[in-house]
């Protein structure tokens, strides 16, 4: 694709976005979309792009993920799931890797994208059960959290003081 054909869409692109904001109050809800849509834009770039432009698709991934996240975030106002959401921009790295691959034929990077995506979504899934259930003390996690963890970390270093000076002795 011509770099002035690419220049024009983002361009139509970017009117359309503050168009959107004089319909939606966008300081309130979609200021998201000033991260997200140029993510779209770089990961379009990539895909619709020469061989050359298959290297957009890694930070084109990353943007987008990170806009998505805060939409998401700022639609049901949980910000504070940034504690282990940050995760899913590993894992965006991953798909980013593995999509360059994917659009430059190379199945090294292909493979190195499955698995940082991988790693970023086991990290989320584990981080986010601790952090929801564990710190935040939804459910199950307000019990747990507030009372046998402490008590827990508590009993577990007493133990270890026990043990060092026992065997000291």
């Amino acid at each position: 694709m011509r770099r002035e054909t690419m220049i024009g869409l983002i361009l139509i692109a970017l009117g359309a976005l503050f168009l959107l904001g004089r319909v939606i109050d966008t300081g309130r809800f979609a200021w998201p979309l000033f991260v997200l849509v140029p993510g779209i834009v770089l990961l379009a770039w990539a895909l619709v792009g020469r061989r050359d432009a298959a290297g957009l698709a890694v930070p084109g991934s990353i943007v987008t993920m990170v806009g998505l996240i805060l939409f998401i975030q700022n639609l049901t106002n949980t910000f504070e799931t940034w504690s282990y959401a940050w995760a899913l921009v590993l894992a965006s790295v991953g798909v980013g890797t593995w999509l360059s691959g994917v659009l430059s034929e190379h199945p090294e990077r292909q493979r190195e994208g499955i698995r940082t995506a991988t790693v970023g979504l086991a990290l989320f899934a584990g981080f986010g059960i601790f952090f929801q259930f564990i710190i935040f003390g939804n459910a199950l996690g307000t019990w747990f959290g507030q009372w046998f963890l402490p008590l827990a970390l508590i009993a577990a270093g007493a133990y270890l003081l026990y043990q060092q000076r026992s065997g000291s002795a």
